[in-house]
């Protein structure tokens, strides 16, 4: 995990002065009432968006969310809240028929909600937490608006589906996504947590490079993204977690809460990754965002596993989720 700590950046990507004007577009993003989806849309406001969809499950949460940037962002964009329970695929399905009824275009669109290490669970549909949330939940929720985004990009839009992923992802099975088990829970008291959290990650990056090589000649790039080991509440599930894994578990804390000596980030710096591929410049070259990649912080290619690179087995993860999802698809 250390590696994605310690890479340099590509590019130095300056929110303030490297994102362009985004007059006339619309952004979406998941799980935006806090860390880096908040931060992620603190820094997009300013430069003049036609408006930002927030798709969360917390209205109280997201109220204030949209107060506080509100207060900080003179002469803001429209900023909406739009309910979507990413663990439910009804509220994913529900979620998208809103925005397709408040929008007429999609230019960029944030997946960037998910869970860390939360206790075992089912999502309502019967899938195991962390997959259903952080990776079925999205999927359906991209093909329902990929209609919208292929008008988009026919009206000369640019646009962009970013993934947030991890390096977590390396905590997952050698073999792949472990499809056998991905309705169930496995156990609390061992480090089942988090190889389910990696695999989901996994998934995450998998599902970028799918999606970039089925859409991308409809005019849509799709990349996934590393935003670095942040100081966001993810990290609360994962002290409070270690408590089962006693001696182990002491050590576990102690090592993330020593962190921020190697490289802990701030939630301001952690957005950059998944700004800079959201307006950076497309292209093959280093710095450039290439769709289907994986890039740690900012701009970083290369740095993901083995198994997130094999097409062979996205295809695989893209067709399975298209039969766990085709009863809400419509």
């Amino acid at each position: 995990m250390l590696y994605g700590l310690l890479s340099r950046p590509a590019v130095h990507f300056d929110t303030e002065k490297d994102i362009p004007d985004l007059s006339g577009k619309v952004i979406a993003i998941t799980g935006g009432n806090a860390g880096l989806g908040l931060e992620t849309i603190l820094r997009l406001a300013p430069h003049s968006p036609s408006h930002i969809y927030i798709l969360s499950r917390n209205a109280s949460s997201t109220s204030s969310s949209i107060a506080h940037v509100q207060s900080l962002v003179p002469n803001c964009c429209p900023l909406t809240h739009i309910p979507c329970d990413l663990s439910d695929l009804s509220s994913v399905s529900s979620c998208a028929e809103t925005l397709l009824k408040s929008t007429s275009r999609l230019d960029i669109l944030f997946l960037n909600a998910g869970v860390m290490m939360v206790p075992p669970g089912l999502t309502k549909q019967g899938y195991e937490i962390h997959f259903g949330t952080n990776h079925l939940g999205h999927f359906l929720l991209s093909e329902l608006l990929l209609g919208i985004m292929e008008k988009t990009a026919k009206e000369g839009g640019d646009v962009r589906v970013v993934v947030v992923s991890s390096i977590g992802m390396q905590f997952s099975p050698k073999s792949g996504i472990p499809y056998a088990s991905l309705k169930s829970t496995g156990s609390a008291f061992t480090f089942s947590s988090l190889y389910r959290y990696g695999t989901t990650k996994l998934a995450n990056a998998l599902f970028a490079r799918e999606f970039h090589a089925r859409y991308h000649d409809r005019g849509i790039t799709c990349v996934s993204v590393h935003p670095g080991v942040i100081a966001t509440g993810l990290w609360s599930s994962f002290f409070r977690f270690a408590e089962n894994w006693g001696r182990v578990g002491e050590w576990m804390k102690w090592l993330g809460r020593s962190i921020p000596v190697v490289g802990f980030q701030s939630v301001e710096t952690g957005a950059k990754n998944q700004l800079w591929a959201a307006v950076g410049r497309k292209g093959d070259r280093e710095g450039e965002v290439k769709g289907g990649e994986f890039y740690t912080p900012v701009a970083v290619a290369g740095q993901g596993t083995w198994n997130s690179c094999d097409m062979g087995k996205a295809r695989e993860l893209w067709e399975w989720s298209e039969k766990a999802v085709e009863g809400f698809l419509k």
